[in-house]
């Protein structure tokens, strides 16, 4: 009997910070909680990252980048 991987997705979750404007979306819509804010938005939980791209569609200052690694 041979071993069974299990595969699954990581993501690499990047705010830049110069081009966030601190608006909250990413934070309020979040399906799995990834950001966290203080005075602009910052990843506290990116293993939680499931690639959705919700968060990177609602940034209107387009700070976020999501990379599948």
């Amino acid at each position: 009997m041979g071993k069974r991987y299990k595969t699954f997705e990581v993501y690499l979750v990047y705010i830049d910070a110069d081009k966030c404007d601190g608006c909250e979306e990413c934070v309020k819509m979040c399906p799995v909680n990834v950001f966290d804010m203080s005075h602009k938005a910052y990843p506290t939980r990116p293993q939680n990252c499931l690639g959705c791209g919700t968060c990177v569609a609602l940034c209107k200052s387009n700070a976020i980048i999501i990379t599948e690694i």
